[in-house]
């Protein structure tokens, strides 16, 4: 039988859906211990680790959102991926810090005494602000995103640590953040990184609207090249 040279995806919407569905109900309410109807455990385990060439995407979601055992596989596939590529980044860290001091030590580079203004320059410590979108889906046009039934978050006009809560589903690595006024122009943007912290993937990164006006906003994140993800945000007066 011949393959289909296209294969569907699993998307973030798609993960999300299971994570509001899982979350609504205690474990108990959806026991499954005859495993009937249960993908194998490669399958969860190829989703954990975003290897989404999956078939029947929405069939299985469904089911792991209505079975315990399966969404608490997911859940452990998923730690395990994110722990052995976290130690595979620290290693490689560590390997390019045995370089620099190996070529420090041998000479190899001439390092000066820094000249250092004598006047200081006063830091001002950023806000830490969490945004919640984990169980939520977002626009994916370059237009500004259609207002969402749920409550738009509020935002200071400060130097702001966000913490963004991205859809289960989002891949972790580096990101592109946008602050977009209701003329789609940039008032701040900033470079961050999503990881997995067990539960949702968060997105750090810090941005200053310290001069920007209050009112309606959009935040527009992407990974790459890919395509922007929005959500409104307000930005209060302080």
């Amino acid at each position: 039988m011949a393959r289909h040279s296209t294969r569907p995806r699993f998307e973030p919407r798609n993960e999300t859906d299971l994570l509001r569905a899982a979350k609504k109900a205690l474990p108990e309410e959806f026991s499954n211990p005859e495993r009937l109807g249960c993908p194998e455990a490669s399958t969860l385990e190829a989703i954990a680790e975003r290897h989404l060439s999956v078939p029947d995407i929405d069939d299985l979601v469904d089911h792991i959102a209505t079975c315990s055992q399966c969404f608490a596989a997911y859940s452990a596939y998923r730690n395990a991926y994110c722990s052995r590529r976290n130690r595979r980044r620290v290693g490689a860290l560590m390997a390019v810090l045995a370089v620099m001091l190996t070529g420090w030590y041998l000479g190899r580079r001439v390092l000066s005494p820094l000249r250092h203004n004598p006047e200081q320059i006063a830091e001002v410590a950023p806000l830490t602000a969490v945004l919640d979108f984990h169980n939520r889906t977002s626009e994916r046009s370059a237009q500004a995103p259609l207002p969402a039934p749920q409550e738009t978050p509020h935002l200071r006009r400060s130097f702001l640590n966000l913490q963004i809560m991205l859809p289960l589903g989002t891949d972790e690595g580096q990101y592109s953040v946008q602050i977009r006024n209701n003329a789609g122009g940039v008032a701040a943007q900033s470079i961050g990184t999503a990881k997995w912290d067990g539960t949702t993937e968060t997105l750090s990164a810090r941005v200053d609207l310290r001069t920007a006006e209050p009112g309606q906003y959009t935040l527009a994140v992407r990974k790459g090249t890919s395509s922007w993800h929005q959500y409104s945000v307000f930005l209060d007066e302080k």
